[in-house]
């Protein structure tokens, strides 16, 4: 059975995105990005120079850092100097354990606004 999201739960969460927010000057795993051809997508991995996409089929889990991990499959990157800020938000669904309790089957599905960029060619 799949655990209820209660007040522990919403407080924890608003601990993560205060965290998540405080994120600001580059794209975060978890942020959606518009592709050249006018879809959507979401960023999964950043390296140094680049950050690939793929996320809008795999899970985003939000971390204490307010940082993000994805699970599911990866495209290709971008270079980190062909994605502009558009200055829009978008909401993201990400998962984290029921009070904090690490065991299978106890994530909670919790929706966190998302900064939106655009690669430029």
């Amino acid at each position: 059975m799949k655990p209820e999201f209660d007040k522990v739960d919403a407080r924890l969460l608003q601990e993560r995105t205060d965290e998540w927010n405080k994120r600001q000057g580059y794209p975060r795993v978890g942020d959606f990005v518009k592709l050249p051809d006018g879809t959507l997508d979401r960023f999964t991995h950043a390296w140094n120079d680049s950050i690939q996409t793929g996320g809008m089929g795999g899970s985003f889990y939000l971390e204490r850092t307010g940082h993000a991990s994805y699970s599911g499959g990866l495209d290709p990157g971008y270079k980190k100097n062909q994605i502009v800020d558009t200055g829009k938000t978008h909401t993201g669904r990400f998962w984290f354990f029921h009070h904090d309790m690490a065991r299978a089957h106890n994530g909670v599905d919790v929706k966190v606004e998302c900064r939106v960029y655009k690669v430029v060619e």
